[in-house]
């Protein structure tokens, strides 16, 4: 297959369009995640979208209407992540449950629930259920124009606010007691990067799936990590990396396809590239130490 194929067939366009944003946007949330040391608030979140995304399906399907329009699948992905994210915090603060007990028993139950709504919506004969377990593993093929508009302006509308309130937000990350006593509101400053958070990883599951969401926003982040050790290169070296792997990872994808291989899906070919350029950064980041040292 030719590499410029991505730009003149519309289907490929489409997908490349489309996991480029997810990359993008995915890879400069990540160092808030990583420095933060929540990267399995992203797992629980992706998770427990699976149980929004399908139940409004099969809520609207009931009704005969168009339980595929991506706005209402992602209203409710977004309800359930933060829902999740809520039973959380409830439980951290009100229990003696450690945080990251509290995300593994959440995770576990929201996406248990939504593989038995899965199953049910599989096993019935629900209109438009076609293509419904690619929210699993990701498929950039399916992308329609309306998804792309969808994630570039969720994206970059979660970008831009996460940019206004950059400065407050480092303060909040790094040093939260100097953050209050200078008057930042910490609850808000953490819930505008929670809400971010779930928004970006929703209109994400479509593209790489609920399973492996959570490697596009981390990985990245490790990666970038390895060359700098300020926040906004940070965050711009987490976004290149993230793009380029979206784009790296598609064409794989789609030109396994025309090969003896098969298929492979969107998601893990993206993941993979991710973890590529991560276990290169960290190995580049080694030898320059060892080097350094030794001379």
């Amino acid at each position: 297959m030719n590499p410029f194929d991505l730009l003149t067939d519309y289907t490929y366009t489409q997908a490349l369009l489309g996991t480029v944003i997810i990359g993008v946007c995915a890879g400069a949330l990540g160092p808030l995640v990583l420095v933060q040391r929540q990267a399995l608030i992203a797992d629980a979140i992706a998770h427990s979208s699976l149980l929004g995304l399908l139940g409004v399906f099969l809520f609207v399907a009931t009704f005969g209407l168009d339980g595929r329009n991506p706005l209402l699948l992602i209203a409710g992905s977004i309800i359930t992540g933060l829902v999740a994210v809520a039973i959380i915090s409830v439980i951290t603060d009100r229990t003696v449950i450690h945080r990251d007990a509290a995300m593994a028993a959440t995770l576990t139950t929201f996406f248990s629930l939504g593989m038995l709504l899965l199953q049910y919506i599989s096993r019935n004969p629900i209109p438009g259920k076609a293509g419904i377990q690619d929210y699993l593993l990701g498929n950039a093929s399916t992308l329609t124009r309306a998804d792309v508009k969808s994630a570039l302006v969720i994206g970059g509308g979660v970008l831009l606010i996460l940019s206004l309130v950059h400065l407050k937000q480092s303060a909040v990350v790094f040093d939260a007691p100097f953050a209050q006593l200078a008057g930042i509101k910490l609850n808000i400053v953490r819930s505008l990067g929670f809400i971010g958070l779930v928004a970006i990883t929703v209109i994400g599951v479509k593209v790489v799936g609920v399973v492996l969401m959570v490697a596009v926003v981390i990985a990245p982040a490790v990666a970038a990590r390895q060359w700098t050790n300020r926040l906004i290169p940070f965050i711009a070296c987490s976004g290149a990396i993230g793009g380029l792997s979206a784009v790296l990872g598609t064409y794989f994808s789609i030109a396994a396809g025309e090969t003896a291989v098969g298929s492979i899906p969107t998601g893990p070919a993206i993941v993979l590239v991710q973890g590529l350029i991560a276990a290169a950064s960290l190995t580049a980041k080694k030898v320059r130490s060892t080097h350094v040292f030794s001379s």
